[in-house]
């Protein structure tokens, strides 16, 4: 062989034995022995013990040299009792053996007493003497599954005082002329099948468990169920799983570094034996401390961590106007549902985040503070997501026009507009505003003009002041007309109109004068002209 292909097959065989040893590895469920028992001629009974045999196997990882399936002629008394010997001598004192009986089932009348009917035997095989045999065998756990069918009427009976089988029994008893006789053995199977049955999570389906899934069945309404003895000892052992869960829920999960979904999750799947790191993380929460698991992957093993997440905060310290006192500040977060009133140490503290009102991460979001009427302060902050913001903010007492501007920042149109108008009852000089202000308020002031004869010239004057502010020089022109009309003769208003109209028609006027100079020209020249033709006439008369 070349050294080439030695290389290869080296590499190859290495590659291998890394991907073998990657994935998890379950060991078998040694420690459980099944004996299954059909002691009917029905061939789907026949079936789905087969199909269960395969998934104790396939799922339960319990090896097949473990489960015992005796049935038709062969379900006879000796042929149970010759088994539980042969399982009573290869198994330990620990281990765990689960009874599953398949059949015809009798109680004699005012007997505390049950009979599993089997071939060959007209009196069957009583429950005492089941349980005696049980016993010899010296085991710690005996779980029995009575899937019985009876031509008795009175399914009641069987609630009377009983021999208790093993030490565990789900009893399930049926009419034979009524019931499906392999309802049981369908919903065990597809009980099995799946991890929804796993209620707990423990990774056990248990006796228990298994009742509370009959329970709500239709197929089992009219019959008896009767759990006895230890319920929660375990008819399978499931895959290991891990559960991860937070307080509160939908925080995204991190095993050593790879994203596996949100909380609550229960994790059976790509899990690796040894020590794992997990972290989790939900935005407007502090990101906890990560956990160290050790995960053996064996059957049965389940798993559970849990976080309680502190809330960040948004906060700070609101710092008054000179002179007076925080105590009654309006602290909110600008775009959100957030607002509290600060008391007089003027502390305020957002870290309630309710997944309705929850900031979106990465975020630049504005804090606001209002005090009173004029006294307004506000500070930025970008939203991280996962640690705590500390934000003062300084109150400046502010102008009517100001609050204005930022009312209408914070898109609250009709605080804007209010706030101008508690501007202007002061005083009509006010400062340049942002156009798309300046156009909310001409529309606001104009539209109110239209529809009412408005005597007070203020409202005349702002009015012609935003249209200068915006260029619409013929909507000025026509409110500083208005003034000059409603306006008395002498007062501010009246001489400010003048002077505005003077100026915006000051190219008009321009247009006018050069009109009559233009004309006086042409009378000169004409004058001129007459004359010179004048004097040439006398001259030629004299000549």
């Amino acid at each position: 062989m070349s050294l080439r292909n030695c290389i290869s097959i080296s590499i190859l065989i290495c590659v291998v034995s890394i991907l073998i040893t990657s994935l998890p590895v379950f060991s078998d469920d040694s420690g459980t022995y099944w004996l299954l028992v059909d002691a009917t001629p029905d061939a789907r009974a026949h079936g789905q013990l087969n199909s269960l045999t395969e998934l104790l196997t396939s799922r339960g990882k319990v090896p097949s040299a473990q489960i015992h399936h005796i049935e038709g002629e062969r379900a006879t008394t000796e042929e149970i009792q010759a088994r539980l010997q042969e399982i009573g001598a290869q198994t330990q004192v620990q281990d765990t053996l689960i009874f599953l009986y398949h059949g015809m089932i009798t109680k004699p009348r005012g007997l505390p007493t049950m009979y599993l009917l089997t071939q060959g035997d007209e009196d069957g095989l009583q429950d005492a003497t089941l349980n005696e045999w049980f016993r010899q065998t010296q085991r710690e756990q005996t779980v029995v599954i009575v899937d019985g069918y009876t031509e008795d009427t009175n399914l009641s009976a069987y609630y009377a005082n009983r021999e208790t089988l093993g030490t565990a029994a789900l009893n399930v008893i049926q009419s034979a002329e009524k019931a499906d006789p392999t309802a049981l053995l369908q919903e065990l199977d597809a009980a099995l099948t799946t991890d929804s049955t796993d209620s707990d999570d423990n990774r056990q389906l248990s006796i228990l468990e298994t009742y509370e899934l009959l329970r709500t069945n239709s197929k089992f309404v009219d019959g008896i169920l009767a759990p006895t003895g230890d319920v929660e000892i375990a008819l399978l052992k499931l895959s290991p799983a891990l559960k991860i869960t937070t307080l509160p829920e939908g925080a995204q999960i991190s095993i050593n570094d790879r994203e596996v979904g949100n909380t609550p999750k229960l994790i059976t799947e790509n899990l690796h034996q040894g020590t794992s790191i997990i972290s989790v993380k939900k935005t407007g929460y502090i990101i906890p401390a990560s956990k160290t698991v050790d995960l053996q992957l064996t059957l049965g093993e389940s798993v559970y961590l849990s976080w309680v997440l502190d809330p960040i905060a948004v906060h700070g310290t609101i710092t008054a106007v000179p002179g007076e006192s925080a105590a009654g500040t309006i602290v909110w977060i600008d775009g959100t549902a957030h607002q509290q009133t600060v008391g007089a140490n003027g502390i305020f503290r957002f870290d309630e985040w309710k997944e309705s009102d929850s900031l979106t991460l990465g975020e630049t979001y504005t804090l606001y503070a209002k005090q009173g009427n004029l006294n307004y302060g506000s500070a930025p902050f970008t939203f991280d997501g996962y640690s705590d913001i500390a934000q003062p903010i300084q109150l400046i007492k502010r102008t009517w026009f100001e609050i204005s501007q930022i009312e209408f920042d914070r898109n609250n149109h009709q605080g804007a507009v209010t706030a101008f108008q508690n501007g202007i009852e002061r005083t009509t000089d006010f400062p340049q505003m942002s156009q798309d202000l300046t156009v909310l308020l001409l529309s606001s002031f104009a539209d109110a003009l239209e529809r009412q004869d408005v005597q007070d010239v203020t409202y005349l004057v702002v009015t012609a002041k935003l249209a200068e502010e915006l260029g619409q020089i013929a909507l000025a022109k026509k409110y500083w007309e208005e003034v000059k009309t409603k306006a008395q003769k002498g007062t501010p208003a009246a001489q400010l109109a003048n002077q505005r109209l003077l100026h915006l028609n000051r190219g008009r006027y321009l247009i006018n004068i050069g009109l009559i100079l233009l004309l006086v020209v042409l009378l000169a020249s004409g004058a001129w002209t007459f004359y010179r033709f004048r004097k040439s006439r006398q001259t030629a008369q004299e000549d």
